[in-house]
């Protein structure tokens, strides 16, 4: 059985299935936003600590983010799928693809940290540009991967009570503090629809200490 027959593929990739897709296409919307910068500040001047300290903050956020929202889909996600699409050897090499793309991912991290400590000493200059563009395709292509074939599994194999269970472990796992900023980054230089819609995923009293205090903490630092 082909992903892209399962029942409510269409509905589950634009976030109107049962499964509200709101916040995974939100993260997505940021890694790629991330790695834009990321990729102008490889191929820029680094030369000044002002911009090389703005730049690292951006980078040590992006890299939080991407651990968080991988190991998340690891322990949390992918494993209720694989119970739902037992059954299915299609929907489990697709489960199969996105483990094994995450690992891929890892190395990649390392070699840009490595290339900006070079940078950072002067030595192998075009080193940098070289990793982040393998990083950039290499995420980018898992990204794509993920919502062609990965996200529909969510909005076909589980309920709305389901996704929704799956999201209160995911946050009692991360706790408040990686809540913050996770919602902090997501929505930086979101439009205000995205925002709105983003932010509509959390109970009320968290949706004024997201403007209140999440926000205003975040913006405080300089990135990229």
């Amino acid at each position: 059985m082909a992903t892209d027959n399962l029942p409510g593929t269409d509905a589950a990739r634009h976030g109107t299935g049962a499964a509200d897709l709101t916040i995974m296409y939100a993260a997505h919307d940021a890694f790629r936003r991330d790695l834009v910068s990321l990729a102008r500040a490889a191929g820029g001047d680094l030369s000044d600590p002002a911009k090389q300290q703005s730049v690292a903050a951006g980078w040590e956020v992006f890299k939080r983010q991407l651990h968080v929202h991988h190991t998340s889909e690891d322990e949390f996600i992918w494993p209720v799928l694989r119970t739902k699409f037992a059954r299915s050897d299609s929907a489990l090499s697709v489960l199969d693809a996105m483990e094994q793309e995450h690992a891929q991912i890892d190395p990649l991290l390392a070699a840009v940290d490595d290339a900006f400590a070079r940078r950072r000493a002067d030595v192998c200059f075009d080193r940098l540009a070289d990793v982040v563009d393998v990083l950039v395709t290499s995420l980018t292509d898992h990204l794509d991967h993920e919502e062609r074939e990965g996200l529909p599994l969510i909005g076909t194999g589980l309920t709305g009570a389901e996704w929704r269970k799956v999201g209160r472990r995911i946050g009692l796992k991360n706790g408040l503090s990686e809540g913050s900023q996770m919602f902090a980054w997501m929505l930086s230089d979101a439009g205000s629809d995205r925002t709105k819609q983003t932010i509509a995923q959390l109970p009320p009293p968290l949706r004024v200490l997201y403007r209140a205090v999440w926000k205003p903490r975040f913006e405080k630092t300089p990135r990229w």
